[in-house]
């Protein structure tokens, strides 16, 4: 039970998300090392424990791996974000029901507020996670402090330590027990200290999060600026950060791929292209945004040996914010005309809408009483495609592992 005036916060935190979504559906895999590879079958983007267990590292291409796969019968996985999202979504609303304040800080995290809460928090926070399980089937440790910094570290500690039965509270140590428990964790492993922040401390003697905890707060702000000294109160339990129940504005959508082979013709290029602009616009007009600027891109391969590297883009901008995927279709491949260059093979593109701003300020554009179809207004809007989207679809990423997208498409319902 927290004290009335005391904050406290909980970071629920999904326990290795990918891998843990492919088992909800194929129980077979409780118990089975399993990594899921990341677009085009490319790199290690997350491992079972029994995967980890193995030294299979995070990030690690599949090929330098693919004979210790074999040898020790890892399953293998093609990332599968609509699942991984959907299954996200569902978590989510199961916390939500825990606090009616709550930040979801990623797609397997999520902060809650518990200040003023008068009810036991462990009995609570175990109510949630083995409501999660029961609801999701994903598994989900807690992590429970004064401040974010610390139920961050405090998660770390729930998912460490079998006995604390995925709930700890890091405010119920004593001080002299939180100190040699910051002694174990490395400077770089604090929530909010990055690579290069972390380089810099070590440059200095500060390779533990207790040096870090010890250090001059003045030596902390001139190295790390207003941010490293918010973590470093953070940490003494002197809530800085608070919950961010609004995400912050986007500034930018990114829509960008790794193409499955390389490609030079300009057709293939221009069918990758409108895809991700209408995936761009989709999530334009699910934040009820419009843009005032779009850029094309696309990249020869950096790491072909004895093949040129070039990268190729445009920008322009916008008189008027546009959300209509029929005018930014249109505008993508009449920019990716201006920078295509004939025999070069190229492996990634996207585009990018910048300087976002809210739909209510988007102008008509059209004169009045034109009439125009939108495919996104069309009643057979899913089915529709624009010509530029036909084609070959060699394009589109390798998958050679890729599960049913289980929970958002009736073609791959799970049939038992």
């Amino acid at each position: 039970m927290s004290k009335p005036n005391q904050q406290k916060f909980a970071l629920v935190d999904c326990n290795n998300f990918y891998a843990s979504c492919e088992r909800v559906f194929d129980p077979k895999l409780a118990r089975e090392p399993i990594v899921v590879l990341s677009n085009n079958d490319g790199c290690v983007i997350a491992r079972s424990n029994e995967a980890k267990s193995l030294g299979i590292k995070m990030g690690t291409p599949y090929y330098q791996v693919k004979d210790l796969i074999i040898d020790k019968s890892v399953v293998v996985k093609s990332s599968n974000y609509p699942l991984y999202g959907d299954m996200s979504s569902r978590v989510m609303k199961v916390i939500s029901q825990y606090s009616p304040v709550q930040e979801v800080y990623s797609i397997d995290e999520s902060f809650i507020d518990l200040t003023g809460f008068t009810i036991n928090l462990n009995t609570h926070m175990q109510a949630l996670k083995n409501q999660v399980k029961s609801w999701t089937g994903i598994p989900v440790c807690v992590g429970m402090g004064s401040t974010k910094v610390r139920a961050k570290l405090a998660n770390r500690i729930a998912k460490i330590y079998p006995r604390f039965n995925g709930v700890f509270d890091i405010d119920s140590l004593p001080n002299d027990r939180f100190k040699k428990l910051l002694n174990s964790v490395e400077v770089a492993e604090i929530w909010g200290i990055g690579r290069k922040s972390a380089q810099k401390l070590e440059q200095i003697g500060i390779n533990t999060a207790f040096d870090f905890y010890k250090a001059d707060i003045g030596i902390i702000e001139t190295l790390l600026g207003v941010n490293g000294k918010r973590i470093y109160r953070e940490l003494y339990g002197h809530s800085c950060l608070a919950i961010e129940e609004i995400p912050p504005a986007r500034k930018q959508i990114v829509s960008s791929r790794s193409f499955g082979l390389d490609l030079s013709d300009f057709d293939e290029i221009n069918q990758a292209l409108t895809s991700l602009t209408r995936r761009a616009v989709s999530k334009l007009n699910s934040q009820s945004l419009a843009t005032t600027s779009m850029s094309v891109f696309i990249y020869t391969n950096p790491f072909k040996k004895n093949t040129p590297c070039i990268n190729l883009s445009k920008t322009i901008g916008m008189s008027a914010p546009i959300n209509d995927e029929g005018l930014l279709i249109p505008l993508c491949s009449k920019l990716l005309k201006q920078i295509y260059e004939p025999g070069y093979k190229f492996y990634k593109g996207g585009v990018m809408l910048g300087n976002l701003t809210s739909d209510k300020n988007q102008q008509d554009l059209f004169a009045v009483g034109q009439n125009r179809t939108e495919l996104k207004k069309h009643p057979y809007g899913n089915t529709l495609r624009y010509a530029s989207e036909l084609g070959n679809d060699r394009w589109l990423p390798r998958a050679e592992f890729q599960s049913n997208r289980f929970t958002t498409c009736w073609g791959e319902l799970l049939i038992v």
